[in-house]
């Protein structure tokens, strides 16, 4: 199963990216009189990684946590707490003595 990387993950990878894509430009620029083309490739690479990783920030839709008082509580999962028996409730039991 793989695992969701949640909205605040896809922002720090993108702004890592980002960071790592300037700093890879800057290395070209100042080896610019002698043409490099790894740092070329590596500078390309990184723009379109970041560019993508803030493209999927974009798209993931936030978690939203749900608010605990919006439902009653159950209570192991059973609404008649009690009653033996769910059929009658207990004033039935009361009058039939």
């Amino acid at each position: 199963m793989k695992k969701r990387i949640p909205r605040k993950g896809y922002r720090t990878l993108a702004i890592v990216w980002t960071l790592a894509a300037a700093s890879m430009a800057v290395a070209f620029v100042r080896r610019l009189a002698e043409f490099n083309l790894l740092l070329l490739l590596l500078a390309v690479l990184s723009t379109f990684t970041a560019a993508n990783f803030w493209k999927t920030y974009r798209r993931t839709p936030e978690l939203i946590v749900p608010d605990p008082f919006d439902t009653p509580p159950k209570f192991a999962d059973d609404p008649i707490l009690f009653d033996d028996d769910p059929n009658q409730n207990s004033e039935e039991k009361d009058h039939e003595r």
